[in-house]
């Protein structure tokens, strides 16, 4: 029996920050028979005034967009049109995000990694799979260190203030950064030494090895 879904083309969104890799996405589609561009945008406010979500079977978000999160687009978009499957690009491994969507609603997500596709056609495969069902990178689910798996499930806030912390700023110049207070910083702070069992051998040794922790799981210039 034939493949139904072999026999039609499938509409891909595009919402994408980085304009070459939104070119890209959209040259990877254009070679592949089963997918084709219904729109490509930067922002989640475009994706909401210029996407015809009626005529898309699939969204490719970036997980962190100028105005706002990807995850937070794409439940946005399957309320409204519950047939659109999402799939979220990102640069960071976070299964997290995965495990809080309503499992009724799991299927219709995908989830890889930007540093595990090769070229455009890995990408049009990837794409092509996650219009089809759901998708997830196995390096997603890969295993890390505790202290990696620690950083994942920090607060985003926690998160941005430890990325600050392996730039080499202050407390005074975090608070200074994020408007708020020193003390605000220092509470974070103690969370996220908490979070990664560092024992309390002093804040500058803590801070030191919550740096390393942080730069060994993302780039350093991640801030989530």
């Amino acid at each position: 029996m034939a493949n139904p879904a072999a026999s039609r083309s499938f509409g891909v969104a595009i919402v994408e920050d980085s304009a070459m890799l939104g070119e890209l996405i959209e040259e990877a589609i254009a070679g592949h028979p089963g997918l084709h561009v219904t729109g490509r945008v930067r922002t989640a406010r475009e994706a909401h005034d210029s996407i015809p979500w009626g005529q898309t079977d699939l969204a490719s978000i970036d997980l962190h967009l100028p105005d706002g999160l990807g995850m937070t687009l794409g439940k946005r978009v399957r309320v409204s049109y519950p047939g659109v499957r999402v799939l979220i690009l990102s640069d960071h491994r976070r299964p997290s995000l995965l495990t809080g969507l309503d499992p009724a609603d799991l299927p219709f997500w995908s989830y890889a990694l930007k540093a595990s596709i090769e070229g455009r056609r890995d990408l049009a495969d990837v794409l092509y799979r996650a219009a089809t069902g759901p998708y997830i990178d196995p390096q997603v689910n890969a295993a890390g260190s505790r202290a990696e798996s620690a950083i994942a499930d920090l607060s985003d806030q926690q998160r941005h203030i430890l990325s600050l912390v392996a730039k080499g700023l202050s407390n005074v110049a975090i608070a200074e950064r994020l408007d708020v207070t020193p003390k605000a910083v220092e509470y974070h702070l103690r969370q996220i030494y908490q979070a990664l069992d560092l024992a309390p051998a002093g804040e500058a040794n803590q801070r030191v090895l919550a740096a390393v922790a942080y730069l060994q799981r993302y780039a350093p210039d991640t801030h989530i």
